[in-house]
């Protein structure tokens, strides 16, 4: 199995990562030894910290305007050229500098007929769908509960075809500054043929909110990886972490 059928995108804002951003990105870069990886950040950023500490990995700058705040952040991740500035590769795999991988399950989830995953939203999200063709008599009310783009798999060739189907509803989406992983939520059950899992075989992929609810509903399958762990659930991600830095995050962590 080839190993450049992903690339792990790893987006960037700042000069210098937090000690726990730092030692968490280091242990997921460690579990995926044979991925191709890539910062993308401000093309002004300077990148003194990153060459000294990930100096294997690549960096690409785009504009900055991307990288001012949340909104527009998302905004990038809904635009096709984005996308397609990878197109040596299948999947884009979003690794945010809070999340974490345990282990490398990534050529198991490239096989699945799927074009979006990310960690499930235990309480699914019930929305009521009224813009651009969907707008007024057109109304859906829909319910969504994957998932959260923080660390996510993206099949391109997916992602583009439903960003050129529902071009409306991303431009909509764009200038509501909806984020980006709610609309890729909501194309997976409006859209025709975007692929998105269920939240329970999401669970196996990453977690976030009430990992050990959701693992007691998978039937007991720890995920490749979490988001916002050591905010949301540090008691449930700690124990799968090997000894030596489990010890390392407990001295960087608040409470510990």
């Amino acid at each position: 199995m080839s190993n450049h059928r992903v690339v792990v995108v790893v987006p960037v804002y700042k000069p210098e990562l937090s000690p726990l951003e730092k030692l968490s990105l280091s242990y997921s870069l460690t579990n995926l030894p044979t991925r191709s990886v890539m910062f993308v950040g401000p093309k002004n950023l300077p990148l003194a910290y990153y060459q000294k500490h990930f100096p294997s990995v690549a960096f690409r700058g785009l504009d900055e305007a991307h990288f001012q705040s949340v909104k527009t952040y998302s905004r990038l991740l809904l635009q096709r050229d984005f996308y397609a500035s990878f197109g040596t590769y299948e999947f884009i795999l979003i690794l945010q500098t809070d999340a974490i991988v345990l282990r490398d399950d990534l050529d198991h989830w490239v096989n699945q007929p799927l074009d979006y995953i990310g960690a499930p939203w235990p309480i699914p999200w019930k929305l009521r769908v009224n813009v651009a063709r969907y707008a007024g008599a057109n109304e859906k009310r829909i319910s969504v509960s994957v998932g959260n783009g923080g660390l996510s798999l993206r099949r391109i060739s997916g992602v583009l075809a439903v960003l050129a189907q529902f071009d409306d509803v991303a431009k909509v989406a764009i200038e509501r500054g909806m984020p980006e992983d709610m609309f890729f939520s909501i194309a997976g059950v409006l859209a025709q043929g975007f692929r998105v899992p269920d939240a329970i075989s999401a669970s196996k992929f990453a977690m976030e909110f009430d990992p050990q609810d959701m693992f007691a509903i998978n039937g007991g399958v720890y995920p490749m990886g979490g988001h916002s762990w050591w905010e949301k659930a540090p008691q449930f991600w700690l124990p799968l972490i090997d000894e030596l830095e489990r010890a390392q995050f407990q001295q960087l962590m608040p409470n510990s």
